[in-house]
């Protein structure tokens, strides 16, 4: 009888070591700790990750083939208005033709002229040589001896039409 009670001890234990198992497994699956579908969600997380990535990639691929056509452009345009420039544009002004040319710039400029051609500013030239230019810092300004010749002035009729003649 002994032995059959060990007998019946081991049995009862292995299935009740099955039945935990399985249970285990299901409650588990009850509460979303399902190793399995973890494992798949993250694969589908790093599959997604890597069309991001992909994506990504082919995007700025695109960028930059569009900005070399927009290089290839602008050169175009650049190149189109050279050709009209030379064509259209008189050759004393080409001054980037010259450059290109090796030509010397200053054949190009117009002559300079002489520095003795050139009056002063009629602003600053003098009306006699008493008076003085609009534009002088003493211009406006009265001295004590011409003011009081100036009231002296107001009383002679004469000097006042002396004063206006040599204006």
């Amino acid at each position: 009888m002994l032995q059959l009670d060990w007998i019946t001890f081991i049995v009862i234990v292995v299935i009740a070591l099955i039945a935990g198992a399985v249970l285990s497994r299901l409650w588990s699956k009850a509460q979303g700790e399902d190793t399995g579908g973890l494992r798949r969600q993250l694969e589908d997380l790093k599959r997604q990750h890597q069309s991001y990535q992909i994506n990504v990639t082919e995007h700025f691929n695109r960028t930059t083939e569009l900005i070399d056509t927009l290089n290839q452009s602008y050169a175009s345009i650049r190149d189109h208005l050279n050709q009209g420039a030379d064509q259209l544009v008189a050759p004393e002004y080409r001054l980037e033709s010259a450059r290109a040319a090796g030509e010397d710039l200053q054949d190009l400029a117009p002559p300079a002229s002489k520095t003795d051609e050139f009056d002063m500013p009629r602003d600053y030239a003098t009306k006699t040589p008493k008076d003085v230019g609009t534009l002088s810092e003493s211009f406006g300004f009265t001295r004590v001896d011409e003011a009081a010749s100036a009231t002296e002035s107001q009383a002679d009729p004469d000097a006042e039409a002396d004063s206006k003649k040599s204006r």
